[in-house]
C-alpha cells in the first residue's frame, strides 16, 4: 500500500519538481538568447501546469468519493458545454484543435460541479490526444429519460486492449502521458452515480467517440456506497494521511518596525519582536481544511491573532493553546501571557479575555489587565490619549495594514502626547498599550489616521510662490496616499489650472472625483473645460453647481451657450433673461442673447441686445 502511494504520487511529483528545479538552475547559471530563454521558460511553465493538473486530478477524485449529499439544480447542458469549451481553449489553441458544439439544448436536473468535471475530463483528453489541426465534435441528443452526449475526436485513438481498462483507476490512454490515469475513472464514477452510463468506441489513428447517457433526473443513490467500491485501499489510506496536517502551509514573512510577522493562509497573524528566539512549525492538511501553528518561544515576545488555526505556543516547559484568541506571550526571566480576546489554555489554567498569567519561580499568578487607553486620536501628526496613572510606560505600534501584519514603526514612551513624524502620506493604524508595574500590557487601544505631511509642505510652498517645489511635494504625496485622501490630487489639479495646463488639471480632478465628490471639485472641472472651450462636455456638471449657486452669472452664461449650441433657443433665452436681470451690463450675456433672438426671428430685440453688448 505504502509502495503504491510512493510510486504513483511521491515519485511523480518529485520527478516533476526536480525537473523544474533543474530548469531554474539552468536559467540562473547559463546565458541564453531571448528566443531560447522564452522557449525554455514556456517549457518550465508547461511542466508546472502538468504538476498542478496531477494534484488536482487526484484531489478531485478523492473528494468525490466521500461526498454523500450533493446539491442539485436545473442545468442548461448547452451552456455547460460552452463553459467547458472556454476553459479548454488555451490547450485547443496550442494544439490547433477546433471544437464544435451542435446547438441543441436540454435542461437536466443534476449537480453542476461534478457533472462538469466528468464531461471536462473527456473533452480535455479529446484535445490532448488529438492530431495537429484536428477537431472535437460534441452533439446532444434528447431521449425520453435523459440525454445522450457524444464527444467525438479525430485523435490517435485507443488501443483495443486498453478499451477494456481505460475507466479503471490508474489506467492511462497513452503510456507516455503524465498523471495518474484518474480522469476517466472519475468521469465514470460520477456519471454512473447519477444513474447514467458511459461507453466508448475507438479506432487507432482515426479517433474516439465517447457516449454519455445522462438522466434528466439523477438516480436516488448513496454516493459514498457506490464510490467506496471504486476506490482501492491505497486511496483510502492516502485520504487518511492527507487529512492530517503534515504539509507546510503557505505564509508571508514581513520584517519591519522591530517585528517579524508571519501572515498565514487564512489571515491569521503571528508576530515576534525582532530580538526573539523561537522555533516554528506551520502545517496544514492536503485539503486546506485543517491548520496547525506550533511555536516554541525561547526568548522575547510573540503575539498571535488567530482566525481558525489550532495554535500551540510552548514556552519554558509549558504549552499554551488558543481558543479563538488574540493574545501575547513574553519570556524573559518570567513568562507572561496576556489575552486580548477569546481564551488561552495552559498550565492547567484557563486565561480569559482581559486576564494575564504570570509564571515565575514563585508559581502561577493571575492578573487583570489594565483597560484600553481612552481618548486615542491623531491630529496634525501628533498622537494623544488620556494618561493612565497605573501605567509605568506605553508602547506605540504603527502599521500601514489594519491587521498590523506590516509594522511601520514601534517604540516605548512615558508621555501621552507624542509627535509621530511619519515619512509617507498614507493611512496609518495605531495601537497603544499601557504597561503596569508587572509589565503586563493593557487591552489594546486602536485608531487610524491619514498622514498628509508632504501635502501640508506643499501648501506652505504655494503661499511662498514656490510652485515647482510645491508640485514636487504633491507628487510625493500622491505616490503613497492612494485613495485615502482627495486633497493632494485636488491641489495638483488646482496648480495645473493656474499654469493653464488644463488637460493635466482635468486628469487629476477626475481622479479627485473618483475618491470624493464636492462642489468645489466639480467647479474646478467646469472651469477647465470652459478654458478649453469644451462646453458641451460639462452641461450636467454646470446644472449641478447651479443648484447651489443659482445666481452665478458666469455659469448661467455657459449653460445658455450650451443650450444655444444644441439649438434649444427658447430654453437659452429663459436662462439669459435670468442672467441679465442679475447683471444687465454683462456684455457676453447681451451678445449671446442677440444671437438667440436672431435665431428666434426677433430681429429688433436682436439689434437691441447687440448694442447693449458693445
Amino acid at each position: 500500500m505504502k509502495d503504491l502511494i510512493s510510486s504513483l504520487f511521491s515519485h511523480e511529483i518529485k520527478n516533476s519538481l526536480s525537473s523544474i528545479r533543474f530548469g531554474v538552475t539552468i536559467l540562473d547559471k547559463y546565458e541564453m538568447s531571448p528566443e531560447e530563454r522564452k522557449v525554455f521558460i514556456q517549457d518550465l511553465l508547461n511542466n508546472i501546469d502538468e504538476t498542478i493538473s496531477i494534484l488536482e486530478e487526484y484531489i478531485n477524485f478523492i473528494k468525490f468519493q466521500f461526498i454523500q449529499k450533493l446539491k442539485y439544480e436545473n442545468i442548461s447542458l448547452y451552456k455547460l458545454l460552452e463553459e467547458i469549451k472556454n476553459e479548454v481553449m488555451p490547450l485547443a489553441h496550442e494544439k490547433g484543435v477546433n471544437i464544435y458544439i451542435k446547438k441543441s439544448d436540454v435542461i437536466i436536473y443534476s449537480n453542476k460541479f461534478w457533472l462538469k468535471r466528468a464531461i471536462y475530463n473527456i473533452v480535455f483528453n479529446a484535445i490532448k490526444y488529438n492530431k495537429k489541426s484536428g477537431s472535437v465534435n460534441i452533439q446532444i441528443e434528447k431521449s425520453i429519460r435523459g440525454v445522450y452526449l457524444s464527444i467525438r475526436d479525430t485523435g490517435i485513438g485507443i488501443d483495443r486492449k486498453k478499451l477494456k481498462t481505460i475507466f479503471k483507476f490508474f489506467e492511462q490512454i497513452d503510456e507516455e502521458s503524465k498523471g495518474f490515469g484518474i480522469g476517466l475513472a472519475l468521469s465514470k464514477s460520477v456519471i454512473e452515480s447519477f444513474g447514467g452510463k458511459i461507453a466508448v468506441k475507438s479506432n487507432e489513428n482515426i479517433g474516439s467517440d465517447f457516449v454519455l447517457f445522462i438522466p434528466t433526473k439523477p438516480k436516488d443513490v448513496t454516493i459514498k456506497r457506490i464510490a467506496v467500491g471504486l476506490v482501492p485501499a491505497s486511496v483510502i489510506f492516502f485520504l487518511v494521511i492527507s487529512y492530517f496536517p503534515i504539509y507546510t502551509q503557505n505564509y508571508q514573512v514581513v520584517k519591519s518596525g522591530g517585528f517579524i510577522s508571519y501572515k498565514l493562509e487564512d489571515g491569521s497573524v503571528l508576530k515576534f519582536d525582532a530580538n526573539s528566539k523561537y522555533e516554528l512549525n506551520l502545517n496544514k492538511n492536503l485539503y486546506n481544511t485543517k491548520f496547525i501553528i506550533d511555536a516554541k518561544l525561547i526568548k522575547g515576545s510573540v503575539t498571535l491573532k488567530a482566525i481558525q488555526e489550532k495554535a500551540t505556543i510552548a514556552v519554558a516547559d509549558k504549552k499554551f493553546n488558543n481558543l479563538g484568541t488574540d493574545f501575547e506571550i513574553a519570556k524573559q526571566e518570567d513568562v507572561k501571557v496576556a489575552v486580548f480576546s477569546g481564551k488561552v489554555k495552559g498550565d492547567n489554567t484557563i486565561v480569559n479575555k482581559k486576564e494575564g498569567l504570570l509564571l515565575s519561580k514563585h508559581g502561577a499568578k493571575k492578573v487583570i489587565l489594565l483597560d484600553a487607553l481612552k481618548g486615542l486620536k491623531v491630529v496634525d501628526n501628533v498622537l494623544t490619549f488620556v494618561n493612565n496613572p497605573k501605567a509605568v510606560k506605553y508602547k506605540i505600534i504603527i502599521s500601514k495594514t489594519e491587521d498590523f501584519s506590516d509594522i511601520y514603526k514601534s517604540f516605548y514612551t512615558l508621555k501621552n502626547r507624542v509627535k509621530l513624524n511619519m515619512d509617507d502620506d498614507s493611512i496609518y493604524y495605531v495601537k497603544v498599550f499601557a504597561y503596569d508595574k508587572n509589565l503586563f500590557p493593557s487591552m489594546p487601544a486602536t485608531t487610524k489616521f491619514v498622514n498628509l505631511t508632504h501635502y501640508t509642505k506643499a501648501l506652505k510652498l504655494e503661499k511662498q510662490y514656490q510652485y515647482s517645489e510645491a508640485m514636487f511635494e504633491l507628487q510625493r504625496s500622491i505616490a503613497t496616499i492612494k485613495n485615502y485622501s482627495s486633497l493632494p490630487y485636488y491641489e495638483i489639479a488646482r496648480l495645473y489650472y493656474k499654469q493653464h495646463k488644463y488637460k493635466k488639471s482635468i486628469f487629476y480632478i477626475k481622479k479627485v472625483m473618483e475618491i470624493e465628490k464636492r462642489l468645489k471639485y466639480t467647479k474646478l472641472l467646469v472651469d477647465n473645460y470652459i478654458a478649453l472651450e469644451q462646453y458641451n462636455d460639462i452641461e450636467k456638471e454646470i446644472s449641478e453647481i447651479l443648484k447651489s449657486y443659482p445666481n452665478d452669472v458666469k455659469l448661467l452664461y455657459y449653460k445658455a451657450l450650451i443650450l444655444k449650441n444644441k439649438g434649444k433657443y427658447k430654453e437659452a433665452q429663459k436662462i439669459l433673461f435670468k442672467l441679465l436681470q442679475i447683471d444687465p451690463s454683462y456684455k457676453k450675456g447681451n451678445l449671446l442673447m442677440s444671437e438667440v433672438m436672431y435665431k428666434l426671428n426677433k430681429k429688433d430685440l436682436a439689434k437691441y441686445y447687440k448694442e447693449m453688448g458693445k
